[in-house]
């Protein structure tokens, strides 16, 4: 994490709150694949405080009718934090602002506001930057956003990036389909790391699933899982794994699509 100091803070952050917020996303961002996710580090005694203030600036997003959907999650491993995620379809949808949308001109005090009241309540704060790669992902079918993620990140030695590539596209991929999961995406981080970096992402609803398994380990089976862990592993500088839960209330998502209305019964 990184300590800023709260006029530096103000500036970058309130601009990225405006700019960008999946882990996981909506089926309306199913076709965005660069992914925007900001970490925060919440005081201890402003955690309340900070639900508050997100929910207050997704009501100003909402009621200007605004498209800059996002999700909000909370990690349950490591460290403390939480999660803000946003999806793009190109890299020129980052310079976007409130400067230059019409939808947020008589929102952009009220939205500055927020932001600063959101900053209050924070100690530190980073951004990371992926792009997800549909050809190693499972298709976002868009039903209801999974409860938890588990998130595998992974660094991998630069010399074995193809074969890396090559083994998720060949052995864990097929292994997580096989398994069926509510959700899995596979991304790369850009920018700013030391070394070839992937991100994994795989839903479930709750600790109860993790008894059956989940993921390549739940399609191998646990020798066939063995022999895939000793694979990545002479691939791999290190990985980590950490759960994280979603939380709907501080998310700002589009309105459900109602279901189509019933044909009316066939004349007699």
């Amino acid at each position: 994490m990184i300590s800023i100091k709260k006029s530096v803070l103000w500036s970058s952050l309130a601009a990225m709150l405006l700019a960008a917020a999946v882990l996981v996303t909506p089926a309306s961002a199913q076709d965005a694949n660069i992914r925007s996710v900001t970490f925060y580090t919440v005081k201890p005694d402003r955690i309340g405080d900070f639900q508050a203030e997100i929910k207050a600036y997704n009501a100003i997003l909402a009621k200007a009718g605004s498209d800059r959907y996002s999700t909000m999650w909370v990690s349950l491993t490591g460290d403390h934090e939480y999660a803000r995620a946003q999806m793009y379809t190109k890299w020129a949808d980052l310079d976007a602002s409130i400067d230059n949308d019409p939808k947020l001109k008589d929102q952009a005090a009220d939205l500055a506001r927020a932001s600063l009241r959101i900053i209050e309540c924070t100690s530190s704060w980073r951004r990371d930057i992926e792009v997800v790669n549909p050809d190693l992902s499972l298709p976002d079918t868009g039903v209801d956003m999974p409860k938890m993620i588990r998130v595998l990140v992974t660094q991998v030695r630069p010399d074995k990036y193809h074969e890396y590539l090559d083994l998720q596209k060949n052995v864990i991929l097929p292994a997580v389909t096989k398994g069926a999961p509510k959700f899995y995406n596979f991304a790369e981080k850009r920018f700013g790391e030391p070394g070839p970096e992937f991100v994994s992402v795989i839903g479930f609803n709750n600790w109860a699933d993790l008894d059956d398994t989940i993921g390549a380990e739940k399609g191998l089976g646990k020798d066939g899982y063995q022999t895939l862990v000793n694979q990545v592993r002479a691939l791999i500088v290190q990985s980590d794994y950490i759960i994280y839960r979603y939380q709907p209330d501080s998310s700002y998502l589009p309105a459900p699509t109602p279901p189509p209305a019933a044909a009316p019964p066939a004349a007699k």
